[in-house]
């Protein structure tokens, strides 16, 4: 999604780009294993499992397995259908329709098991297009999008989850997907599409206590005739479940930028903050998006580009005082780009140490760690480490005691390494059959 007010510039940002040398030192190294490891206990793992890369057809088998990570092939816990989940991962909710009906269901993520279900008359889903379900950060409050409709009409379903019935059912004229739900259930953020063959689209707000869509859009008021292009890529919550920062790509246009939506609060704007590019679009995809613990400062960073951004989320400004901090540019190696590298969608695919110092991060081939403090000065020696370089990972998380390093290859499994070192402990092969990212780790 991004402003075609600056298309042009990103053009040519994108061409003078590619003249600039990188900074960074290239760290490489492929770690041998050394057997297993010691995983913290009752540690399990909630792994997505059906990797599709772009442009695959979307098969509708997707889960998500839970298992203990020891062992090589450890025993599946629980399977969960695909569904949209609260921010302390307790609850799962999930949506499937028939006969002009549809089920919600919310399920216990420990155990599988359906807690309460109710049955609302119309076609919804939380199945793989999210456009069409969104949950509010807490949980409580689940907006769907009825499907099958004409290009002019858009009905939602607001569902408090918490009381376990339908509290809103809302038309409207027009072609309207989901983006966010406010932690109040008081504000529903739309896309809006024009349908003029640009895939242009408006940021609207439905103000549910007022009963009403607000006039004009949702903007970055300090960019003209801001209409919004491209696709949502990931995206990263604040800790109260009030602001979204979401990463938005545009592969035909070469352009990366980071949507900041607060949901909250009497400011009713956004804004948005462009990402360094390259000359080949292709790479945009490896961008991908982590949120220091204290919320401070959001990292982005494209391992396949060579570039790691630290924006800036504190400041003086009564509304926000976001800005891009520092960039950072490493050599990320001779890039031999293959069909499936150029199809390849991260999940997940950074995460941050426990005490923020060291960002994670999966690129073409390997995985990344950068120094933080580096990025946030502009040091150049930002990189800690790339591990297992002649492999293609999809997902990176980091255990609870912040000593092993989760990596997610939808063909080899996920293999085990110390988060210091990068060293191989161990190769999970299941009980996931194509893993596509962790979801959340319980303890």
């Amino acid at each position: 999604m991004r402003k075609t007010s600056n298309i042009w510039l990103a053009l040519v940002l994108s061409t003078l780009l590619a003249f600039v040398a990188a900074c960074g030192t290239h760290s490489s190294s492929t770690p041998s294993s050394s057997g297993s490891t010691t995983v913290p206990a009752g540690e399990n793992l909630y792994v997505l499992d059906g990797y599709a890369p772009q442009g695959a057809a979307k098969t509708g088998n997707q889960q998500i397995i839970a298992f203990h990570p020891a062992g090589a092939n450890p025993d599946k816990l629980v399977s969960l259908p695909m569904g949209l989940t609260s921010s302390d991962h307790q609850r799962l909710y999930r949506a499937t329709a028939k006969n002009g009906q549809t089920t919600v269901a919310i399920l216990n993520t420990r155990t599988g098991a359906t807690i309460r279900t109710l049955t609302i008359p119309g076609t919804y889903s939380t199945g793989q297009y999210f456009d069409n379900a969104m949950l509010s950060y807490n949980g409580q409050w689940l907006a769907l999008r009825q499907m099958n409709q004409a290009e002019n009409q858009t009905t939602i379903a607001l569902i408090d989850t918490q009381a376990g019935r339908v509290t809103k059912t809302i038309h409207l004229s027009g072609y309207f997907d989901l983006d966010a739900v406010s932690p109040d259930g008081s504000r529903i953020y739309l896309l809006e599409r024009l349908n003029d063959g640009t895939g242009h689209y408006y940021v609207r707000l439905y103000q549910v206590d007022q009963n009403q869509l607000m006039q004009g859009a949702i903007i970055d008021k300090t960019i003209p005739n801001d209409i919004m292009i491209g696709t949502a890529l990931t995206r990263q919550m604040a800790s109260d479940g009030q602001t979204a920062y979401t990463l938005y790509v545009d592969t035909v246009h070469n352009i990366a930028f980071v949507h900041i939506l607060p949901l909250a609060g009497d400011f009713l704007g956004a804004r948005c903050i462009d990402l360094p590019i390259g000359k080949s679009s292709d790479l945009l995809r490896y961008y991908t998006l982590a949120l220091s613990p204290n919320g401070s400062t959001l990292y982005a960073a494209n391992g396949a580009l060579g570039v790691a951004s630290a924006i800036s989320l504190t400041g003086d400004d009564e509304v926000f005082n976001d800005k891009v901090e520092s960039t950072v540019r490493f050599n990320p190696g001779s890039l031999n780009m293959t069909s499936s590298d150029k199809a390849r969608l991260l999940h997940n695919g950074a995460v941050l140490s426990h005490d923020g110092n060291t960002l994670y991060v999966a690129g073409v081939r390997g995985i990344w760690a950068f120094n933080t403090t580096a990025i946030s000065t502009g040091n150049s020696s930002v990189v800690q480490g790339n591990y297992l370089t002649q492999q293609a990972f999809t997902s990176v998380a980091i255990s609870s005691d912040g000593r092993t390093l989760y990596a997610v290859d939808p063909t080899s499994g996920i293999t085990l390494l110390d988060s210091a070192t990068g060293q191989v402990r161990q190769v999970i092969q299941g009980p996931a059959q194509a893993p596509w990212g962790i979801e959340w780790i319980a303890n």
